[in-house]
């Protein structure tokens, strides 16, 4: 049995997203980013976004005291604002609290934002990965395509590694 339940995420869960993404990403991306080239991009990152908060295809795994130990979801919309492609979903800000990793949280996230997207009639899914989730990625299925610089504000890239998978 789960000591959590994963649930859509509402804009009123913006505090407990944000505290989770702080707890996760400096964590778990330090030993495959420099810290010079990290600091900025964590400034962005470990904030909730609201849109997708909005978005009814974003959950949370909230642990039974209430604490948001795991978070992702998926788009129509390309993370960088690009054109939205036929058919195809975006996997989006996935984080597991370090305390709580390894626990299947991630992948249970993704089980929803893949059914859901089925639904939708997407059959492929697209990531902009860090280094450190490739693999977690790759053993969801996704193939890694490339190397990228992920745009997250004015002047803040974080190189990374675009993954497709077919659902």
């Amino acid at each position: 049995m789960n000591d959590y339940a994963v649930r859509v995420a509402t804009p009123s869960d913006i505090a407990g997203v944000s505290a989770l993404l702080q707890a996760s990403y400096p964590n778990l991306m330090e030993s495959a980013y420099d810290q010079a080239l990290l600091a900025p991009a964590l400034k962005l990152m470990t904030r909730a976004n609201p849109v997708l908060l909005a978005s009814g295809t974003f959950y949370i795994a909230v642990s039974r005291d209430g604490l948001v130990v795991g978070c992702g979801g998926w788009t129509l919309e390309r993370p960088d604002g690009k054109a939205v492609e036929a058919m195809r979903g975006h996997i989006r800000h996935f984080g597991t609290h370090p305390d709580w990793a390894r626990q299947g949280i991630g992948r249970a996230i993704y089980r929803l934002c893949e059914a859901d997207a089925r639904s939708e009639g997407i059959i492929s899914f697209e990531c902009f990965s860090a280094f450190n989730a490739e693999s977690f990625y790759s053993n969801l299925g996704f193939e890694s395509i490339r190397r990228i610089d992920v745009e997250l504000g004015p002047n803040v890239l974080l190189p990374g590694v675009l993954m497709r998978r077919q659902i």
